[in-house]
């Protein structure tokens, strides 16, 4: 058997999404490594395989050893991790440049099958956003060491576990105005589940070596019609007027310190560039994924958080669901 056995390696940085693309390469009877960071974080994902067959591992992609150590004798990797939103161009080279870079040579040099890479929405080198630059800049780095990896490019990812949406929800139970930072900024979020089905989708079909994908949701929003549409569902008439940049800014810096961090810089980050698809062919539907709109699963979670609880109305989502 252990002759006969798939491995399959994800790194990443903890992340939720990481959780999704795990439970998927189980059921497709992958043996799974999960190098990252924290390693005793990834025991709450175990249960989702047998005894064994989930290992998680120490690895910082700033130490090459670590590396080869969690990608020797994988047939597929898969990198999820980056740096997010950093503004020290330095940083965000070493890690979504050069870190990248790095894994797709050790993967080409230890006869890997397939690589998936994370990239993001929006990448470009002539961006205003440094974070997207490197994003870019790594992409053409990986495709260069390692000529058939998959590329995704992800935008913001929603899903029980996120810190968006939840956070949003959050606030809007404490705050009578809703910090609609950047109002005009687009965001195309993504299901998670969505997200981990693309990446079994270029796991499994040869079809897509090579290529850029963009992993986008069903629906366009500015920042102010996703908080107007959060508030609605709510139901706590938040004002989504606004507050000045700088207010929200000072808001963010300090509450980040606060139990449970409410309001972070790095929530804030994820709404100051636009974050949709460029409408090009190879997105979900390219795939074979129709995407999952936000109404669809994102109610579910954020019931708990609504001012008036009606259990009919949560009965009749969960049918849906279920149909």
């Amino acid at each position: 058997m252990s002759g006969t056995r798939k491995v399959a390696t994800v790194i990443g940085n903890n992340k939720f999404v990481e959780g999704y693309i795990v439970e998927r390469l189980v059921k497709a009877g992958y043996v799974v490594r999960v190098a990252v960071p924290q390693p005793a974080l990834v025991n709450v994902i175990r249960p989702f395989g047998n005894v064994g067959q989930i290992t998680p591992l120490y690895c910082s992609v700033n130490k090459e050893d670590t590396l080869i150590r969690a990608i020797e004798g994988a047939e597929v990797v898969i990198n999820v991790s980056e740096l997010a939103f950093g503004k020290n161009k330095s940083k965000l080279e070493l890690h979504n440049v050069q870190a990248a870079q790095t894994i797709a040579r050790i993967s080409a040099a230890a006869g890997v099958k397939r690589l998936i890479h994370f990239s993001a929405l929006g990448a470009e080198l002539n961006s205003r956003s440094a974070y997207l630059v490197s994003k870019k800049r790594g992409e053409d780095a990986v495709l260069q060491a390692f000529p058939s990896a998959v590329v995704l490019r992800t935008g913001i990812v929603f899903g029980p576990e996120d810190q968006f949406l939840n956070k949003l929800a959050l606030i809007a139970s404490y705050f009578p105005i809703m910090p609609a930072y950047n109002a005009n900024t687009k965001l195309q979020p993504v299901y998670a589940g969505d997200v981990a089905d693309a990446v079994m989708k270029a796991v499994q079909q040869v079809e897509c070596d090579g290529k850029i994908y963009e992993i986008a949701g069903a629906e366009i929003y500015t920042n102010r019609e996703l908080m107007s549409w959060l508030v609605g569902w709510l139901r706590t008439g938040n004002d989504v007027s606004g507050l000045s940049p700088a207010l929200i800014r000072l808001m963010a810096f300090t509450l980040q310190f606060m139990p449970g961090a409410i309001m972070t810089p790095a929530l804030l980050n994820m709404m100051e560039y636009d974050s949709v698809s460029s409408q090009n062919e190879n997105g979900l539907l390219a795939l074979g994924i129709v995407p999952t709109p936000i109404e669809m699963i994102a109610p579910i979670y954020l019931y708990c958080y609504r001012s008036i609880n009606d259990f009919t109305e949560l009965k009749r989502l969960q049918h849906r669901i279920e149909q």
